[in-house]
């Protein structure tokens, strides 16, 4: 998510607000849902003025439509770290959940998840944002897949574009579980179910 918000005692840059003003979106975005967010929340959230937010963002539409990009963006990153990190192949999927099911506040960002999917499906900005995520969750689940199995290490039974499909939908079904509280999902939870899954369909013994 973004970057913390600047510290006290020190000079604003403009790109410092924006990050503030982007920061305080998500979590209003998080208690009252996107479509609900009003620009008075979200500049009492950041400890700034209506004017000072319109600097940055001429309309709520533009506002929502930069945090959901800049949490994309965020995501990405993370992801690009996972990848780039030299483990084996059932290592790389572990990480990949953990980088999800280890977050702090992970309620929240399961909300902020969801609210990011329901934008998607209204808006094409949002939607590639959205997209780039999911694609990019899925190439590095689908490289360990081949990986492992060229290795010997993984003996599926099902294309790895179904293993991937199946994997995600877990994730996403404990995302919403944990989103809405029903059902005791939490971290743990969804690591250990993820897990279990994914080693079942790649043929994989723990």
């Amino acid at each position: 998510m973004p970057s913390p918000m600047p510290r006290v005692g020190r000079d604003v840059t403009a790109e410092d607000r924006r990050t503030q003003i982007l920061r305080a979106a998500l979590n209003c975005i998080a208690v009252t849902g996107h479509e609900s967010v009003r620009l008075r929340d979200v500049a009492r959230e950041a400890k700034v003025s209506i004017g000072a937010l319109q600097h940055h963002f001429d309309t709520r539409d533009e506002l929502i439509a930069q945090t959901f990009q800049q949490a994309s963006e965020d995501l990405l990153d993370t992801l690009a770290e996972q990848a780039d990190m030299d483990l084996a192949p059932w290592e790389r999927i572990v990480a990949l959940v953990d980088s999800l099911a280890n977050r702090r506040s992970l309620r929240q960002r399961c909300v902020i998840w969801i609210e990011f999917a329901h934008a998607s499906a209204r808006h094409d900005e949002t939607r590639a944002a959205f997209t780039a995520v999911y694609r990019r969750w899925s190439e590095i689940v689908a490289g360990a897949v081949r990986e492992g199995t060229r290795a010997g290490h993984f003996h599926p039974t099902l294309p790895t574009p179904m293993i991937v499909e199946l994997i995600l939908e877990q994730l996403d079904g404990g995302i919403l579980g944990i989103a809405s509280g029903v059902g005791g999902i939490d971290g743990p939870r969804l690591r250990k179910s993820t897990l279990t899954l994914a080693g079942v369909l790649v043929g994989h013994a723990s």
